[in-house]
């Protein structure tokens, strides 16, 4: 009985396969070839369709300067961990509270 199912999963599989094959394949009818393929790309990089190097890519955004240290902010840190405001283990967090926070 196991075989059984075994064949008919791998005949599945096969199908499923087959069926996403057939449709990832091009709405032309012809086959391109390999040249039709690279005067397509070299066109498309000549019109500047396609990125070459880094300066083509987009710029990361930049990040506001910050006014304060880093000393400021680790010290504000354990002011705020010792007045009990950071949650320390699960316990801690207030599940309540969570909720309204995300289902705003």
């Amino acid at each position: 009985m196991q075989a059984k199912s075994l064949i008919a999963a791998l005949f599945a599989i096969t199908t499923a396969t087959s069926a996403f094959a057939q449709s990832a394949a091009p709405a032309t009818s012809q086959q391109l070839t390999r040249a039709d393929v690279t005067a397509e790309y070299v066109r498309a990089r000549n019109a500047g369709e396609i990125a070459t190097s880094e300066v083509d890519y987009p710029k990361t955004p930049a990040t506001a300067a910050s006014n304060v240290t880093r000393e400021q902010v680790m010290a504000e840190f354990y002011a705020a961990r010792k007045a009990g405001l950071i949650p320390q283990t699960e316990a801690d967090f207030d599940v309540a509270q969570t909720a309204k926070h995300v289902v705003k």
